[in-house]
C-alpha cells in the first residue's frame, strides 16, 4: 500500500496551485507493463490528489515509450506495481483488491479532468520557456492513452490567456484551464502502427 488517502491527508500536500502531489512515496521512474497491450511499458511520472470517485486514492500520471500519456488510480496502481495482489484486501478502499481481468479493474485511461491535469502540467512547462502572456495560437500536441481501445494525438492552442472577468493576463489557474485553451483536433491513433 501507497498510503492511506483517508488517514495520510499530510501526505497529500500539493504544489501550491496544482494537484500534483509534493510526496512521491519513492516510486516516480517505477515501470509496469500493460496488462493488455504486448510490449508497452509504463513509467509513472507524477502523482496527483484524489478526486472524488468510484476508486479513490491518489492517482498516477504515466508515459509510455511512444509518448503517450495516462492516468492510473491507486489500488490499481498498487496492482501493477505489484505492491499488492489480487484478492487482498485493501485497508483505504474497504474491499478486496481485483484481478487485472475483472471488470472492476479500470487500470490505464484518462478521463477529462485528468486530461485538464496534463494539460495545465504541459502549461507550466510551456509558461517556464516563454514568460508572460502566453501568445494567441501557441499549440502543443499531446498524445494519450484514453483506455484500452483508444489511443489519439490531440493538438490544443491557446485561444485567450487573461482572466476572463478581468481581462488581465497571464492568467495561471487551473480552473480556469478550459477559457486558455481549446482542442483544435483529436486523431485516432493505433499504438502498434507508430
Amino acid at each position: 500500500m501507497l498510503c492511506n488517502p483517508f488517514r495520510d491527508t499530510h501526505l497529500l500536500n500539493v504544489i501550491p496551485g496544482t494537484r500534483i502531489l509534493q510526496e512521491t512515496f519513492g516510486i516516480l521512474g517505477w515501470r509496469f507493463d500493460d496488462p493488455k497491450k504486448r510490449g508497452r511499458i509504463w513509467t509513472v511520472q507524477d502523482l496527483y490528489a484524489p478526486l472524488v470517485r468510484k476508486v479513490g486514492g491518489i492517482r498516477a500520471a504515466v508515459a509510455d515509450q511512444k509518448g503517450f500519456i495516462s492516468f492510473c488510480n491507486q489500488r490499481d496502481l498498487e496492482l501493477l506495481l505489484l505492491l499488492a495482489q489480487p484478492g487482498q484486501w485493501c485497508v483505504w478502499l474497504g474491499a478486496e483488491y481485483p484481478g487485472i481481468n475483472d471488470p472492476d479493474f479500470f487500470g490505464v485511461c484518462t478521463d477529462p479532468e485528468e486530461a485538464r491535469d496534463d494539460l495545465f502540467e504541459r502549461e507550466l512547462n510551456l509558461r517556464a520557456q516563454l514568460p508572460g502572456v502566453l501568445p494567441y495560437g501557441t499549440q502543443i500536441t499531446r498524445r494519450i492513452h484514453l483506455d484500452y481501445s483508444c489511443d489519439v494525438e490531440e493538438l490544443d492552442m491557446v485561444t485567450y490567456d487573461c482572466n476572463p472577468e478581468t481581462g488581465y493576463g497571464p492568467d495561471t489557474r487551473l480552473e480556469t484551464i478550459d477559457s486558455r485553451w481549446v482542442r483544435v483536433e483529436r486523431n485516432p491513433l493505433q499504438w502498434e502502427r507508430i
